[in-house]
């Protein structure tokens, strides 16, 4: 009698599937190609969430012109949109002197260098706020040693991002070009010299070259009328400030807009890509179910193809559990391939993803940190994998011996 142990399911299993191996292949790819998906449209969008709002610089508002507050924080604060109109530095003393407000550092942008932004700033920034709880920038030990700027000197801090790309070094000078891209044509004749580079913060500021405010206000070619206004102001507040601010700039006044709290506006920016999201979900589950459909077809053709075989085997005494239990094995197999697959998938999609967000805005994705969805959505496969198996071992499990044993023509 044909001993069934689990063994020998596995081992005909085996030796069922390298009869398929190029249908094996495709089905595994195809489950690798949807486990990835799912797996990188749900961690991705979840940890691009996370990772924005861990690097909003430790800042609780951002007030700037009249205008989008989406735009107030993604230019403020990552650095990524044009601004949309100026303040006057009255409104930034107004705002800075206002009860309630802890920090207010004023910002002006508009120049650029070989596309990076100048963002110009006080050195008081540098000295005081906490980019993160309990963290304060930090200028990198260099030979000579770097230093923070002055507040009346053509003098520049670098983020560590920029330093990498363009090999800037403290005692490196620069000429700016005028606005937020690069066109050779457009250099200012300002001359700013390097003075410190910052060590990285995995935020957007890594991707940026600080300089003093009045060094964009009074650059060569800018306006002069313009010449004390700021860009936006970077706030911090207590207490019931934020409401009573919202009201005053949001509510009530016409003049500047209030963007406040930045989670919430940020939050507000990521459900606008819900819709993103539902296809990339959509396109997911749309792959696995022909995965699905591949298992069943492969495995449907290989009853088929083995119904003498499989006959064999049970007049050898093996039971009809064990002859199912080989069909599963080999749908089961199919698909753990299929999630390796996806594993490797995912990684891939992970670094992807990460380094072009890291590139086009300085934020750090951490896609490999552990999700509840690393273990959900293999199960979820394997559940799938076995179902579409079922069938063809219904089908091996009411094989008739007797019509099966002989040979066909």
């Amino acid at each position: 009698m044909l001993r069934s142990g689990p063994w020998v399911i596995l081992f005909l299993a085996i030796r069922g599937l390298r009869q398929y191996a190029f249908s094996t292949a495709v089905a595994s790819l195809a489950i690798a190609l949807a486990g990835g998906l799912f797996l990188g449209t749900w961690k991705i969008k979840e940890e691009a969430k996370n990772a924005f709002s861990r690097s909003s610089g430790g800042y609780d508002a951002v007030l700037g012109a009249r205008g989008s507050k989406l735009q107030l924080v993604l230019n403020g604060l990552f650095h990524l949109e044009a601004s949309p109109g100026n303040l006057s530095w009255e409104q930034y003393e107004l705002i800075r002197d206002t009860r309630g407000v802890s920090e207010a550092y004023p910002i002006a942008v508009g120049d650029n260098y070989h596309g990076f932004r100048l963002v110009g700033t006080l050195a008081e920034m540098f000295e005081k706020h906490e980019w993160r709880k309990g963290r304060k920038y930090i200028v990198q030990s260099s030979v000579p040693a770097g230093r923070l700027f002055t507040d009346d000197a053509k003098e520049a801090l670098v983020g560590a991002f920029v330093a990498r790309k363009l090999g800037l070094k403290v005692g490196d000078n620069f000429h700016p070009y005028h606005g937020l891209t690069f066109k050779e044509e457009a250099k200012h004749k300002d001359l700013y010299v390097v003075v410190g580079i910052l060590e990285a913060t995995g935020t957007p500021g890594d991707k940026v070259i600080w300089i003093p405010i009045k060094g964009i206000q009074l650059m060569d070619g800018h306006n002069p009328e313009t010449a004390t206004d700021v860009s936006a102001v970077l706030l911090n507040l207590k207490g019931s400030a934020g409401f009573m601010l919202d009201m005053k700039y949001n509510k009530q006044g016409n003049v500047a807009t209030l963007a406040w709290p930045v989670a919430g506006t940020l939050a507000s920016f990521f459900e606008r890509l819900v819709w993103f999201q539902r296809v990339l979900e959509i396109i997911a589950y749309l792959v696995a179910f022909v995965a699905a459909c591949v298992i069943l077809a492969i495995l449907r053709n290989a009853m088929n193809e083995r119904r003498r075989e499989i006959a064999i085997l049970r007049s050898l005494g093996a039971r009809r559990a064990t002859v199912t239990a080989v069909v599963l094995a080999q749908a089961g197999l199919i698909t753990l391939l299929g999630i390796v697959g996806a594993a490797f998938a995912y990684l891939g999609i992970g670094f992807l993803a990460a380094s072009v967000v890291r590139e086009q805005t300085g934020v750090l994705l951490e896609p490999f940190t552990y999700d509840p969805s690393f273990f959900y959505v293999p199960i979820g496969m394997l559940a799938v994998g076995l179902l579409s198996g079922l069938l063809p071992a219904l089908q091996a499990y009411r094989s008739d011996v007797a019509k099966n044993l002989v040979q066909q023509s």
